[in-house]
């Protein structure tokens, strides 16, 4: 596991890259959103979740048109936002992130944090660790469309990622971002 900055020099958002695997998460995550076949195959599997009321009877061809177009939209708010001041861009990340579950609040570092995506009923997740004041640790996402994460294997396997990162940073005693930056830098 290595972990890597998203956008050039900024230390806010990095993101993992697991042993083993041609791209990080982040940029895995944000190709899936975007590939036709992928959600094509994602969304048939999933379309009972997808017909719950909630989603307001969303067909599949509009449940891809949506994520695309969304994912496009939340990759480049997350890139605009990384390229302002730092007190201005850890302010908004500080925003965007939210405790993965009420016990995750008090913590004082490790934190498990998601980030929704941009439309105000998204099924668009990403899933990050918390390090620090000011630096967040992308571990993965998903297209959440249960109420529980424990519900479906694609949304469970973004748990163990999460757990997997924080053992890891836990195994290696990096609990301050000045750690992380100097594991990106060897």
């Amino acid at each position: 596991m290595e972990f890597v900055r998203i956008f050039d020099d900024q230390d806010s958002l990095l993101t993992v890259k697991y042993d083993g695997q041609d791209e990080d998460e982040f940029t895995k995550i944000f190709d899936q959103w975007t590939d036709i076949e992928y959600l094509d195959n994602f969304f048939t599997t999933n379309e009972v979740d997808l017909n719950r009321p909630f989603w307001e009877e969303v067909t599949v061809e509009q449940a891809i048109i949506e994520t695309r177009r969304e994912a496009l939209k939340f990759r480049e708010h997350l890139k605009r936002i990384s390229l302002r001041p730092e007190n201005e861009r850890i302010s908004l990340f500080k925003r965007l992130f939210k405790p993965l579950s009420p016990a995750e609040v008090d913590l004082p570092f490790w934190n498990k944090k998601k980030i929704y995506g941009l439309r105000k009923k998204t099924w668009l997740r990403l899933y990050a660790i918390k390090i620090g004041d000011d630096m967040f640790i992308v571990t993965g996402g998903t297209i959440k469309l249960t109420d529980n994460m424990e519900e479906r294997t694609h949304t469970k396997d973004e748990l163990r990622k999460l757990e997997s990162c924080r053992d890891y940073l836990k195994t290696l005693g990096t609990s301050d971002e000045e750690s992380i930056i100097e594991l990106i830098e060897l």
